[in-house]
């Protein structure tokens, strides 16, 4: 029944609210209980939060915030369907009133129906916030790092949904193949670049592409496949991929024959990553410790480094869109002192002549550019280096100081930085 949709989806939706991802809060309700009517709607109202919530907020008599929790996720579902959706007014109204009712809210049953009825469905939000689908917050440090022009060419994109992208997995299929596999299957796809980069013109299931499980792909956003190219890899080198979980970046670099530490403080999804080691025929073990400090460095230093730094994410918004709802301005500053402990103290285990590649899927100068600048100003044996990603237009990739920045783009995949760091013999 579609109200006992409505229920669950309201549910899933207070565990966003709650602070918890929606992909951790869609594994915990478990899959196959999730229909796809029900990821629509959860992942449609956090798309579309701002402006679903500015209308609600301007029908209801109470503030949002003193809004019963159940309640409010099942008006904001509402709201969404009326205003994102084919489905008839009367309909969702009806099944709204009937699913608060079936969660024991039956005093809330009239403000529901009185509140849905009022919906326009083509409102127009007069804030920022409701017209871009974005915090205003990260409107204001976006305007200021790249200016108004991208305000207004761009930001639409950073809510475009993404596309489905994979990487062939060279250790067990040549790209050539791989490609007659899928034009085999009248699968219709784009190269990104590279022949290893592939974007399905229209995605699917993973199981139901050629080789699932045989092995010869694994599904990875078209920019998180660069960090690893940029880090010049050759057979037998001592490679650190320092914030490994869950491992896609790790088992792209075993791909090259490296000898790999994949470390991580938080090595979660260690299941997935048993599975996925076996698929792809790449043994990965990812060791538990904190890169912000030595205690479980050997003392023999690496020759190659990848630190994918954790971050705010706002390169990942049209994938994850809860990240918009969950972000707060103020988790910046510790985001980015950590960034600068990572840094600092991975420097210290990289080789000389080494090459270390910082990267963070976030849009925000403080997250990438400024954490190179304090390495920099505090060490005098760094070197940045070109790296093979060339400026463009699509998708747009911007010069920074130290690095790029790539934004979100809807043909290609998430917003990106990516510096390439050499550590050379001290100027005496």
């Amino acid at each position: 029944m579609r109200n006992d949709d409505i229920r669950l989806a309201a549910r899933l939706l207070i565990r966003v609210f709650r602070g918890e991802s929606l992909e951790a809060a869609l594994d915990v309700a478990g899959a196959t209980l999730v229909s796809a009517r029900i990821r629509a709607w959860v992942y449609g109202v956090c798309r579309h939060y701002f402006s679903v919530s500015e209308q609600l907020a301007a029908l209801c008599r109470t503030p949002l915030t003193k809004l019963d929790r159940e309640v409010l996720a099942v008006l904001l579902i509402g709201v969404y369907q009326l205003t994102h959706s084919n489905a008839k007014p009367y309909a969702v109204v009806s099944e709204s009133v009937e699913a608060i009712k079936r969660m024991h809210k039956q005093s809330a049953a009239f403000l529901v129906n009185a509140v849905l009825r009022k919906v326009e469905r083509d409102f127009k939000p007069a804030s920022l916030s409701g017209k871009h689908e974005l915090p205003d917050w990260l409107i204001e440090k976006l305007r200021d790092a790249y200016g108004e022009k991208f305000i207004r060419s761009h930001l639409a994109c950073l809510n475009s949904r993404m596309p489905q992208c994979l990487r062939v997995n060279q250790h067990k299929i040549s790209p050539h193949s791989f490609h007659a596999a899928l034009r085999s299957q009248n699968i219709g796809y784009t190269l990104l670049r590279q022949d290893t980069t592939v974007r399905l013109c229209n995605p699917q299931p993973s199981h139901s592409i050629p080789g699932y499980s045989e092995g010869w792909f694994t599904v990875q956003d078209a920019s998180a496949q660069l960090p690893v190219r940029e880090l010049d890899l050759q057979p037998k080198l001592r490679v650190l991929d320092a914030c490994a979980a869950p491992g896609n970046k790790a088992f792209q670099l075993l791909e090259h024959d490296v000898e790999l530490i994949a470390l991580d403080i938080n090595p979660t999804r260690s299941a997935w990553c048993e599975t996925e080691s076996k698929r792809l025929g790449l043994p990965l073990s990812i060791t538990e410790g904190d890169a912000t400090n030595k205690g479980w460095w050997d003392g023999c230093p690496f020759d190659r480094i990848l630190l994918d730094a954790p971050c705010s994410a706002t390169g990942t918004i049209g994938r994850h869109p809860d990240v918009k709802i969950h972000r707060k301005p103020e988790q910046l500053s510790a985001l980015k002192d950590r960034q600068v402990q990572l840094l600092s103290n991975l420097w210290d285990v990289l080789a000389p002549d080494g090459v270390l590649v910082y990267a963070t899927c976030s849009l925000l100068p403080e997250e990438n550019d400024a954490v190179i600048v304090h390495l920099a100003e505090t060490h005098d044996d760094v070197r940045s280096e070109t790296l093979s990603v060339r400026p463009s237009d699509r998708p747009l990739i911007v010069p920074q100081e130290f690095g790029i920045q790539l934004f979100p783009d809807p043909d290609w995949g998430d917003g990106f930085y990516l510096a390439k760091l050499r550590k050379v013999k001290p100027v005496t």
